[in-house]
């Protein structure tokens, strides 16, 4: 059980990575042609239209995983510690976490936002990611300290 919470958690940050690379690229990729310089690396990169859907992907995914991440993490919680929530601070940015990322899937699912903001809000989720998964353990108590 908190194996798969483990699994479940590093796949969907490694989802949001990707996420992030492809919101980078779609950045890189706007801006090479707004200003009509298609440099060496224009060729190399997919069309806007790729990164913008492998980024939807990247963002289903994560947030998938995430959510079965803190599902069997609140099971393993419940199992161990005799109770389903603690407020730890690991715990608590987690959801914070999960709640951006519903509303980043929820926007991109509506279609009221494309492109360019969805790629500055992935880009922006991601370093949630990042303090979540690396600051908590160094800045603030938690009982998740492995890192």
């Amino acid at each position: 059980m908190i194996l798969v919470h483990l699994i479940c958690s590093l796949l969907s940050y490694v989802a949001f990575l990707i996420a992030f690379l492809a919101g980078v690229l779609f950045l890189v990729q706007e801006r090479q042609v707004k200003h009509k310089h298609m440099g060496w690396l224009f060729h190399r990169l997919p069309a806007l239209g790729t990164l913008d859907r492998m980024n939807l992907l990247a963002v289903g995914a994560g947030f998938g995983l995430l959510s079965l991440g803190m599902t069997f993490g609140l099971w393993g919680s419940r199992t161990l510690l005799g109770s389903w929530w603690h407020w730890d601070s690991k715990v608590l940015l987690t959801l914070i976490l999960w709640l951006a990322y519903l509303t980043l899937w929820m926007i991109r699912m509506r279609s009221t936002l494309r492109g360019r903001k969805i790629a500055l809000l992935s880009i922006l989720g991601f370093s949630l990611v990042l303090f979540t998964f690396l600051g908590v353990s160094r800045w603030l108590p938690t009982w998740h300290a492995y890192l």
